[in-house]
């Protein structure tokens, strides 16, 4: 029947799953991001009994423990982004264009640093 001995229940358990999840969470905030416009936010604390909450491009402190964002899924969303990846491939491949260019330059017959090393001045030959 409502308001019944057994009522408090719901409210004692959603109480309870709120008190447990604070306590699992208790050190994570919400860390930094990129959103969708590719603007940096700085991280920030969410206050007692709140959460971090949201998505890779949006985080906001709530007390829903079931919108929970826990750091591990925030690091998730910095690792893989598609930003991340392509500024990662560039600067290999700008790395690798560049130590192919000088070796290059010093096995090829046309060469500036190739003449260079094969023809040495030396010091009488003023």
């Amino acid at each position: 029947a409502p308001g019944g001995p057994g009522s408090g229940w719901p409210l004692a358990g959603t109480l309870l799953v709120a008190v447990a999840a604070s306590m699992v969470a208790g050190g994570e905030d919400c860390l930094w991001y990129v959103d969708r416009n590719g603007s940096w936010h700085p991280g920030f604390d969410c206050e007692f009994f709140t959460f971090c909450c949201g998505t890779c491009h949006q985080r906001y402190c709530c007390r829903d423990p079931l919108r929970l964002l826990t750091e591990r899924q925030q690091r998730h969303c910095l690792a893989f982004s598609p930003k991340t990846i392509a500024g990662i491939a560039s600067a290999v491949v700008l790395f690798i264009a560049i130590v192919t260019t000088i070796v290059c330059c010093f096995m090829c017959s046309c060469c500036y640093l190739y003449q260079r090393r094969q023809h040495p001045r030396t010091p009488l030959q003023g």
